[in-house]
């Protein structure tokens, strides 16, 4: 038996939470319904690993690209016709493809009445929480269709910027794997060759070259080792990343160093609050759903400030104005409260925010073409010094 959480209301309109334990989705979302439980939300509680494994290596069959393509399909499908019709066709379009368990699973859970967002929270790790909250937003605002179209956007501007900067990273990649083959040479080939000479000889390699010689030996004795102990320590950082809330924040606030980081939070953000206030949200409702919608938590934490100045009176230009918003951003905003045109400032506020995101981009590759040359260029160096010492010092001994 699986324990699942549940957030629904009963008859009289109350809402009642807790848990309960069944054998699969349909199951408890039956127990539920049996008990006059009209459910918004069901998940469930804990996860197996064996679960979050298979999730996890469906998400990477998918690719980075389905998920925009998916929400793309289901906005056109919306327009003609309703939902559950919807994933029902997509589903049939989808045989022996890898997301066809995941439509099947959509259609079962949507056709028994069960919230669309509450439906995808099973296949959180593929989906992501950030577009799990966009759709819970447009079931409860009645525009499911031009939500999941933003969203199709949205998803395919993330997937084109991971793509580019992918592909500049390319590069210094290969560069520093040549400089890494290079050095495997040097250290099972060339330098042990030194080490015997200057051993017959009586003498002593120079500092540089033993360093890099012990080193070698050291890497190559216990690789599996290290291998052991890098996946250990990754397996540590992501632990405490995830579970201590203090630490996670310290790093998603250093992130926002970052321009094009910080400029794809801020287009995510602007692009969210617009489309809220354009469907009727009260702009403290809005922007607090666009905290929710942030994996960032500091970000989360800016904006959940914001709202409560908001639901006292206050004005977001000034707002963010405090919290060291860009100050383009912030006299676009502010003029926009002033002559009553917040949604179209804030649009625009998205385009500027994408036009600095992509003008990052068209410059990176060369920035990393740059950085890794240096990089592999340092290393070369030192082993060409590694290399030459021994040779210069070859002539005191002779």
């Amino acid at each position: 038996m699986k324990k699942f959480k549940y957030k629904g209301y009963d008859a009289a309109a109350v809402e009642q939470v807790g848990t309960l334990e069944a054998e699969n989705y349909s199951e408890a979302y039956a127990a539920l319904n049996y008990q006059g439980i009209r459910v918004v939300k069901l998940e469930q509680a804990q996860a197996s690993f064996a679960k979050t494994l298979e999730n996890f290596w469906l998400k990477m069959k998918l690719g980075g690209q389905w998920k925009s393509v998916f929400f793309r399909e289901l906005s056109v499908m919306l327009g003609v016709m309703t939902l559950h019709d919807s994933l029902k066709t997509l589903a049939g379009a989808a045989k022996n493809h890898p997301s066809e368990k995941i439509l099947n699973d959509l259609v079962t859970a949507v056709g028994e009445g069960q919230n669309f967002s509450a439906a995808l929270e099973r296949y959180e790790i593929i989906i992501g929480g950030d577009a799990i909250q966009s759709v819970e937003i447009g079931e409860a605002s009645g525009n499911l269709q031009d939500v999941t179209a933003r969203l199709a956007n949205q998803l395919e501007r993330n997937y084109s910027t991971e793509k580019k900067v992918r592909g500049a990273m390319y590069y210094p990649l290969f560069v520093l794997l040549a400089a890494f083959a290079a050095a495997v040479v040097l250290f099972n080939v060339t330098l042990p060759v030194f080490e015997n000479f200057f051993a017959q000889q009586g003498g002593e390699l120079p500092i540089l070259t033993r360093l890099l010689l012990y080193g070698g030996k050291f890497f190559s004795e216990h690789l599996i080792l290290i291998v052991i102990l890098l996946v250990l320590i990754g397996i540590l950082f992501m632990t405490i990343y995830n579970r201590i809330a203090a630490f996670r924040f310290l790093l998603d606030k250093f992130k926002l160093r970052f321009k094009l980081l910080r400029e794809i939070e801020l287009r995510n953000f602007f692009g969210r609050l617009s489309f809220l206030l354009e469907s009727g949200v009260t702009l403290d409702d809005a922007i607090k759903l666009c905290a929710a919608a942030s994996k960032n938590l500091f970000m989360q934490k800016k904006l959940t400030e914001i709202k409560f100045s908001v639901e006292r009176g206050g004005n977001l230009g000034a707002l963010i104005a405090k919290e060291n918003f860009p100050p383009l951003y912030v006299g676009l905003i502010v003029t926009g409260e002033a002559g009553g045109e917040l949604v179209n400032m804030l649009r625009q506020c998205e385009s500027m925010a994408d036009f600095e995101v992509e003008e990052i981009l068209r410059g990176l590759p060369a920035k990393a073409e740059i950085f890794g040359t240096l990089l592999a260029g340092l290393i070369v160096a030192t082993l060409v010094f590694a290399v030459i010492l021994p040779i210069l010092d070859v002539t005191n001994l002779l």
